[in-house]
């Protein structure tokens, strides 16, 4: 029997469902509504396009609209807003570019992504052209488009998350005299405090102006400036971005009776359901799970999107599978330093009811007479004092030695512990970890501090 299945929004959690139906029911009719103009990017290529990394626009579309439409059958609508859902009549109200109208479904999947958040702080004129987020495509074709034509030289970024780590570098790479104005003197909460300290180093040593414990309160457009106001008076930079941290993009759900969580996310079980069996949700738009401690979280991150969608996608089809949740694993640099995490903070194992233990220490990442072997890694391990199991880790160090993050990841979700991952036979080589592994090393250290 067809069916139609509806997927709001465009881009990873929706191509990857929408793909995925196709695929195992090509005969059901997949409806994709994207309100705005592009579909299937790398947004998390977009500070590189900015910087001028990437050199090609294009470069960062994985798929055209014609590949989705004639090769993979899916119907495409772009500049059609959903602004409703009323799931008792299994309806929508879509606003397309000539009107309003409903639409009906069989199955929908929710993929809205999130949107920039501005927490405490009155942007005056909003939507300024010299004040700007970097959310989608249209964010940086008219941030790009600005910094062609207007050739500023003085920019602030406001915010102390990855976004704002990656923009700074770009802003600086291209010459601008930079300045990061947070409200802390340390970066998000998601860095350790330790991991912070470097990061801030390494991005003064660069040439970053710090603006620390300066919280923006106002940003006004005056002629061809911006002025940043802050309780310790005024800052004025020719353009600010704003990378204060996103929402979820679910406010078209209010009233609907679908259950929302943290942040407004849509709340899922581990098929992706809400608490309409026939109403999927997936992506930045949706709350997951935290593989530790089993509690809600909502941390918006592109591999969760993507494998969201693409489970959405077969239980949409019929199938059966489930996502475990997230170990909260990102990796970003600041030049030539490489930032990564995995797990839980020290601080967010307290929060949880877990009794934590933090130590850090600093090793080689390759053998001492290697060349660059005078390079060290930074790491900050969390561990569970009652049994010794990996809860969190954090890397600073050169940008080829932080992917050791993923093998922390592993450790994290797997519950393993100091005895058992000091037992591991790793790799070695000169060019690539010192005799010790740090992750080895790690362990061995991590019994120590056990013992005291």
């Amino acid at each position: 029997m067809s069916r139609t299945v509806i997927i709001i929004g465009g881009n990873a959690a929706g191509l990857s469902a929408a793909s995925q139906v196709k695929r195992l029911q090509p005969e059901w009719e997949v409806i994709v509504y994207e309100k705005g103009s592009y579909v299937s990017y790398a947004a998390c290529g977009m500070p590189y396009f900015i910087e001028g990394i990437v050199n090609k626009f294009t470069d960062l579309f994985e798929l055209s609209p014609d590949t989705l439409i004639n090769e993979r059958k899916i119907d495409l609508r772009l500049h059609h807003e959903v602004l409703a859902v009323n799931p008792e009549r299994k309806e929508l109200l879509v606003k397309t570019p000539v009107k309003e109208e409903t639409a009906s479904f069989d199955l929908l999947l929710i993929a809205t992504g999130a949107q920039p958040v501005v927490e405490g702080i009155r942007l005056n004129p909003a939507g300024a052209g010299r004040i700007f987020t970097l959310k989608n495509m249209e964010d940086m074709q008219e941030l790009s488009a600005f910094l062609h034509e207007k050739k500023p030289h003085r920019c602030a970024v406001i915010g102390g998350g990855y976004i704002a780590v990656e923009m700074l570098e770009a802003f600086l790479a291209r010459g601008l005299e930079t300045h990061l104005v947070h409200r802390r003197d340390q970066l998000a909460n998601t860095f350790e405090p330790e991991i912070s300290k470097l990061i801030l180093e390494k991005m003064r040593q660069s040439g970053i102006v710090l603006d620390l414990n300066r919280a923006a309160q106002e940003l006004t457009e005056e002629g061809e400036k911006v002025i940043v106001r802050t309780a310790d008076g005024e800052l004025v930079f020719d353009f600010v971005l704003v990378a204060t941290g996103v929402r979820p993009q679910t406010d078209f759900l209010e009233g609907s009776g679908i259950t929302l969580g943290l942040k407004g996310a849509v709340a899922v079980n581990k098929r992706l359901q809400t608490n309409y069996p026939f109403i999927f949700a997936a992506g930045d738009c949706a709350q997951t799970t935290s593989v530790i401690t089993g509690q809600p979280a909502y941390v918006p991150l592109a591999p969760k999107a993507n494998k969201e969608g693409y489970i959405a996608g077969i239980n949409i089809a019929g199938g059966q599978e489930e996502f475990p949740g997230i170990c909260e694993t990102a990796i970003t640099k600041f030049a030539d330093l490489g930032i990564a995490r995995a797990g839980l903070t020290a601080e967010g194992a307290q929060k949880s009811g877990l009794k934590a233990i933090k130590y850090t220490f600093s090793s080689r990442s390759k053998a001492r007479y290697y060349p660059g072997g005078n390079e060290n890694i930074f790491s900050a391990i969390v561990i569970d004092k009652g049994n010794g199991r990996f809860l969190g880790a954090q890397l600073a160090g050169p940008t080829d030695s932080v992917k050791r993050i993923d093998l922390y990841a592993t450790l994290i979700q797997k519950g393993i512990t100091l005895e058992e991952a000091f037992r591991l036979d790793l790799a070695y080589a000169p060019p690539f970890a010192p005799v010790y592994d740090p992750v080895i090393l790690a362990a061995r250290l991590g019994r120590k501090e056990m013992e005291a």
